[in-house]
């Protein structure tokens, strides 16, 4: 078959295109310059529009570095054996999307790598101190917060409307405890079931409970970020709070710490035995589809002090990256003012950066929510973030997860809670 000049030309530069290589570092190699190209691997969670927007911008990473490549992948099964796997055979990706909760226990065993060479002396400036110190060690810089997301309070109009009470509509107003616990009896009332859910998802996702614990004045740990600290009087009152959740039939046993299988809470809104939940931005598409224009949203609880759940993720540099410069400085592109708001308005993420806001990401929808996230997001303690992003937390999760369940449905009484908890808690950072 006969291809004309134009449409070879038209192949090449798609070819090209395909295979990560610049047509500029093509013409390079032709002219004689050296012809090895640097080759980047990316890994990110299985989110087809998050795949999309890594791989554009990279495309155009790639545009401005002639002789790179840079390859998407899916980050699979569970992440900690995947990754210590893959870091053990010196087979990770040179970057990896890593939640705050993962990256304290890598950037202390040395699996990722400082980047605070590539990254502007400008970035620090616009976040905030909690969400700069995801990444900042005194040791260096191991990761760039790109996007974050926490708990406000959603809410179904009608049940509002029902019991006639008006949601609060700033932070400085949201419901204290007791008020929301008011609430709650009188929206149980209403379902003939339960009041409210929490946005748990398994597991691995006890600690989205923490918040409470800052709400009252407690602390997991200390402010060395390693120091158990679960057997004060703030941190058993919260237990103390959780404890009459269940006790009170506020919340349904289906929906605690360890339950796994999805969003337990969302399913309960949107069939109506719920009247409200504490939950993240992940419902928000659910929710226009299944209830359009029923329900609303406030902000998160607070009691003596604020606090929201701590989500997101980071993007860091391993130990296995063969061109870790190169792949620092496409961490600082992805993670720059512009593609954060692109990456934020396509995929109906938060951005970690202070400066931007719904209207500056343009969301599709949602805005007025999408804000107060944003706002919620303000919230969040640094004392809350140094032990989440600790190295001894992921193991501390899980040991949260354990007790915090027998506590909520009375096996344990706060006090005793607090006890055993702390016991094993030092079993883990005292190693």
């Amino acid at each position: 078959m006969h291809t004309s000049p134009a449409t070879a030309d038209v192949s090449r530069r798609r070819f090209l295109a395909v295979a990560g290589i610049s047509v500029a570092g093509a013409l390079a190699a032709c002219s004689g310059a050296p012809t090895e190209t640097k080759h980047l691997r990316l890994s990110s969670w299985n989110i087809p529009l998050d795949l999309e927007s890594y791989q554009r911008i990279a495309d155009e990473f790639v545009a401005d570095h002639p002789g790179t490549s840079v390859a998407v992948e899916v980050t699979t099964g569970s992440f900690h054996q995947w990754f210590i796997t893959r870091l053990a055979a010196d087979l990770a990706p040179d970057i990896i999307r890593i939640t705050p909760q993962q990256i304290g226990r890598y950037a202390a065993n040395g699996s990722l790598i400082d980047i605070s060479a590539a990254v502007p002396d400008s970035y620090p400036e616009d976040y905030s101190d909690a969400f700069w110190a995801i990444g900042a060690r005194e040791n260096g810089l191991f990761g760039v917060f790109q996007h974050t997301d926490n708990f406000i309070t959603y809410y179904r109009r009608s049940v509002m409307e029902q019991i006639g009470v008006t949601p609060p509509d700033s932070l400085d107003t949201a419901w204290r405890w007791d008020e929301f616990l008011e609430v709650a009896a009188e929206v149980k009332k209403v379902t003939g079931q339960y009041a409210f859910g929490y946005g748990w998802s398994g597991t691995q996702t006890a600690y989205r409970w923490l918040p409470i614990v800052y709400q009252n004045g407690g602390a997991f740990l200390g402010e060395d970020g390693e120091t158990p600290s679960m057997d004060t009087e703030e941190a058993i009152g919260a237990l103390e709070f959780g404890h009459r959740w269940y006790a009170d039939g506020l919340v349904s046993p289906s929906n605690m710490c360890k339950s796994g299988g999805g969003d337990v809470a969302r399913n309960l809104f949107l069939t109506g035995q719920i009247g409200m939940m504490l939950n993240n931005p992940e419902s928000i598409a659910q929710l226009d589809e299944e209830m359009p224009g029923e329900w609303g949203t406030s902000y998160m609880i607070r009691n003596e002090d604020e606090a929201s759940d701590l989500g997101g993720n980071a993007l860091a540099v391993t130990k296995s990256s063969k061109h870790p410069e190169l792949a620092a400085e496409l961490v600082a592109y992805i993670t720059n003012r512009e593609n954060v708001v692109q990456f934020c308005h396509d995929g109906n993420w938060l951005p970690a950066r202070s400066s931007l806001t719904a209207e500056d990401i343009d969301y599709a929808s949602n805005v007025d929510t999408m804000q107060r996230f944003i706002d919620q997001g303000t919230t969040i303690p640094i004392e809350m973030v140094r032990a989440e992003t600790g190295q001894y937390f992921s193991s501390l999760n899980t040991v949260f997860a354990d007790y915090a369940d027998l506590c909520f449905l009375g096996e344990l009484t706060p006090r005793e809670t607090s006890e055993q908890m702390m016991e094993a808690m030092r079993d883990v950072t005292e190693q």
